[in-house]
């Protein structure tokens, strides 16, 4: 981490400050100070602003040894705290709604300058849900996109997950400050993510996570990344307000559809009734970003001569179903549905819509 300078120190007070008591902030706005200006102000300018005495006793008194405070807590716990004009900041983020002056960040700074999808769902996601995910996802960590979510369980959880298998980058969106990782019971994951991936936050690092904090932290999701891939959703959901503020930041959303009797496809047909790009298949979503992803490599998989007479008949983007590989393989339904599970675990096909097709990476 940089050395504090007093600009900067500043910036950090007033962000603390505010964070402690939003009239400060509020304030500063009506009357269209710069935050880090408050602390050149007198007290008798702060009064005449409308601030109350206790509110000039922490500004004048405070606001630097707040700085201090937080600078030293984040480099004793590992923490970088990355201004709107460092390299490292993400270009996106910094256009977004409202955009942080500076974020908190755990992990590998790498990650931070690629093209990100973020991706959210629901908590109590299904079978489908999950299923969708892991015929969706894969090959899009692979085309070298960052994935982002808020680390809930459900959706959140699964993508970190498949990212950090792929081994590509992915980054989790904290509610709080990052001395308090939400949820707790995703300990595990948590961790993973410091040491793989990466975790930011713009609350303050003792901020505790609160139910009012999430739809600010689902601000950040939304404006870190190009698009929005919604998995799973209720009408009355997170994932729709982040929707809705990728929309207002003039970011693309996308929604796997669902079936139409299921609750937690309400949210996402709407998403698509209202314009969202229907989400099939991973090409769906690298066709956005204009990438293409190769056919996997199978030269390091071991395969039998049966596996890779199916991946011949598959071609290079064909989607087959299992009457068309019975009648070329000569074999039986029960034998080539055998073979196509062996194809799915090594991650090498996809079951997509009726059928089968070759996993792409880049």
């Amino acid at each position: 981490m940089i050395e504090l300078d007093d600009q900067r120190s500043k910036r950090i007070g007033f962000h603390v400050l505010c964070q402690q008591n939003n009239r400060a902030k509020r304030i500063l706005k009506k009357e269209g100070i710069p935050g880090e200006e408050v602390f050149s102000l007198s007290s008798r300018q702060l009064a005449a602003c409308g601030y109350a005495e206790k509110e000039i006793k922490d500004i004048t008194s405070d606001g630097g040894r707040a700085a201090a405070n937080e600078w030293e807590k984040a480099r004793d716990h590992g923490i970088d705290i990355i201004f709107s004009e460092d390299a490292d900041f993400p270009p996106l983020l910094a256009e977004a709604l409202d955009a942080p002056d500076f974020i908190y960040f755990q992990g590998r700074r790498e990650w931070l300058k690629q093209e990100m999808l973020a991706v959210v769902g629901s908590r109590q996601a299904s079978a489908y849900g999950y299923a969708s995910l892991n015929a969706i996802l894969p090959p899009v960590c692979r085309s070298g996109l960052v994935i982002v979510s808020g680390m809930a369980h459900g959706i959140d959880s699964a993508a970190h997950r498949l990212a950090l298998r792929e081994k590509t980058g992915t980054l989790g969106i904290n509610a709080g400050g990052l001395l308090h990782p939400y949820p707790p019971g995703n300990r595990s994951l948590i961790g993973q993510l410091r040491q793989e991936g990466g975790i930011i936050s713009e609350f303050p690092l003792d901020v505790v996570p609160r139910p009012f904090l999430f739809p600010v932290r689902n601000r950040l999701i939304a404006g870190i990344a190009k698009a929005v891939l919604v998995v799973e959703a209720a009408m009355k959901s997170g994932s729709l307000i982040t929707a809705r503020l990728a929309l207002e930041q003039n970011r693309d959303v996308f929604a796997v559809p669902g079936n139409i009797d299921t609750p937690l496809s309400q949210g996402t047909n709407y998403l698509i009734q209202q314009g969202a790009k229907l989400i099939r298949q991973a090409g769906d979503i690298l066709a956005e970003y204009g990438r293409e992803a190769p056919i996997a490599d199978t030269a390091s998989v071991p395969l039998t001569a049966s596996e890779r007479e199916i991946l011949d008949l598959m071609g290079a983007n064909e989607l087959k179903g299992i009457d068309y590989l019975v009648e070329h393989l000569n074999r039986s339904t029960g034998e080539v549905i055998s073979l196509l599970m062996g194809l799915v675990l090594k991650n090498l096909i996809q079951e997509e819509g009726g059928g089968y097709r070759r996993i792409h990476e880049g």
